[in-house]
């Protein structure tokens, strides 16, 4: 009788990218983030730096490479921002953390999965940020739930087309 022999899903596809894909990725989505509220109001609510962090974090399925990525590109953002330095860098390295266990668990190369993947992500990285800045700062902010999911919701749909264009330029090793 033949035996069937399954590879763990870490094992099952390696990509690679080219060399400077990824420092310019970080590098256009810390300066978007930091100039598109500006110029239009409605992008505060873009989190590019957490569509980032989640990309790199199921592509690569590497949780310690996903948490560092999620810490630094979150402190790059307190910097940038008005919010007490480690906030974002906390909750975005939960969020490359868990990301990247679900891209080992899960086949999170379809767009339906990537949607509720982002959806998820952004929502937890937003409840994350209002429990620091409620309980743990003292600032009096409230938490509007539907703004939050539409907000989610645009970010899911923005990554599921940025994420299928960053699939261009990756290849199997």
């Amino acid at each position: 009788m033949p035996q069937i022999f399954s590879t763990s899903r870490a094992e099952a596809a390696v990509f690679r990218f080219p060399p400077l894909f990824f420092p310019l990725l970080i590098a256009l989505a810390l300066i978007l983030q930091a100039y598109l509220p500006v110029v239009a109001h409605a992008a505060v609510y873009l989190d590019l730096p957490l569509l980032v962090v989640i990309y790199w974090a199921i592509t690569s399925r590497n949780q310690v490479s996903a948490s560092l990525l999620g810490a630094l590109l979150g402190l790059a953002q307190d910097s940038l921002s008005h919010l007490a330095l480690g906030i974002n860098g906390f909750a975005k390295t939960l969020i490359g953390y868990l990301g990247a266990s679900f891209g080992l668990k899960m086949d999170a190369d379809h767009t339906g999965v990537r949607i509720l993947a982002v959806f998820a992500c952004y929502e937890l990285n937003r409840g994350v940020l209002y429990v620091f800045e409620r309980y743990l700062l003292g600032t009096p902010v409230q938490w509007h739930g539907g703004v939050t999911a539409l907000a989610a919701g645009v970010n899911a749909l923005l990554a599921a087309v940025a994420f299928r264009a960053m699939d261009r330029f990756r290849f199997w090793v």
